[in-house]
């Protein structure tokens, strides 16, 4: 298991950090979902849906529900993603009803709710299927038939953001976004983030900044836009700079060409005046096209 898995499980394995990703995907960072609520499974049915390579799985029950919430979390653009989190879904149906049905499933029996977040951490943009129809060629007149399957995907690196209603995942997704997009709002420059949300910035990122940050830190909530806000505007000055002075060196090497283009048709007049040379002959000497010379002849 990587750092990245490490951290991801220990972070938003917290029951708090946990439900605030569904409460963000599916209620806009209202409270529906209660981290009281959630349990560590362990179970024959966990552990085998965890070896696929699942990140996080709890249950979630309050009386009325009993539900097995997933999160995968992923760093890097995974085409096949879609039929990934079918296979998850699959696994844990098929080792429910297995555990909890000697043979047959009595009618009108109802499974458990599974559902899969997929929390998209990486930088560049997902292009890849969100939906099984965008993967799977479906043939015409096959559409009644095809059965639909999409990723409940959230992607912190696009301009949507995402309300959470918990400090510490707000905080890590606004962390991602500033970097990812260079930009430091000017209200935020006082803000102080949570702790853990900045190490998992850190291990996700992998920003030098962030790390020297944390380690200079004490206990508690930390200070970090500031330093970013210098870097980017140094970063976009730089930008700003090497742009001026590249274009006045484009402009002197255009003013170069031009200069050399009005010495050859001086020289070309002169000799189209004298009428002593061929055009061929001309246009060996200076170094302009036939084209050119016969236009240039009738203008004179």
């Amino acid at each position: 298991m990587n750092s990245m898995d490490i951290e991801s499980k220990k972070f938003l394995g917290q029951p708090k950090n946990f439900v605030s990703i569904f409460n963000a995907l599916l209620f806009d960072g209202q409270l529906v979902l209660k981290p009281e609520y959630l349990k560590d499974e362990n179970s024959e049915l966990v552990m085998n849906v965890s070896s696929k390579h699942v990140d996080i799985i709890k249950r979630y029950e309050d009386g009325t529900y009993l539900d097995l919430f997933v999160i995968e979390s992923q760093s890097y653009v995974d085409p096949s993603m879609a039929v990934r989190v079918m296979e998850y879904e699959s696994v844990a149906r098929m080792r429910y009803i297995r555990q909890c049905f000697k043979k047959h499933v009595p009618m009108h029996t109802r499974l458990p709710m599974i559902l899969t977040v997929v929390l998209y951490v990486g930088e560049s943009k997902w292009n890849a299927a969100k939906r099984l129809s965008e993967l799977e060629i479906i043939h015409p007149g096959f559409e009644d038939m095809f059965n639909e399957f999409k990723l409940n995907l959230i992607e912190l690196n696009t301009n949507h953001k995402y309300s959470t209603g918990e400090k510490a995942t707000q905080d890590f997704f606004d962390l991602l976004r500033m970097i990812y997009r260079k930009q430091v709002l000017k209200e935020d420059l006082d803000r102080e983030f949570n702790r853990d949300a900045l190490y998992f910035a850190y291990v996700v990122t992998k920003n030098k900044e962030l790390l020297s940050i944390y380690q200079k830190s004490e206990k508690g909530d930390v200070k970090v836009c500031r330093a970013f806000y210098e870097m980017f505007e140094e970063s976009t000055n730089r930008g700003i700079q090497m742009g001026i002075k590249q274009g006045i060196e484009r402009g002197i090497e255009q003013g170069i060409e031009r200069g050399e283009k009005n010495t050859q048709i001086k020289i070309a007049i002169k000799m189209l005046v004298r009428n002593n040379q061929t055009l061929e002959e001309i246009s060996e000497i200076v170094g302009l096209d036939l084209n050119a010379l016969r236009e240039l002849k009738k203008s004179i």
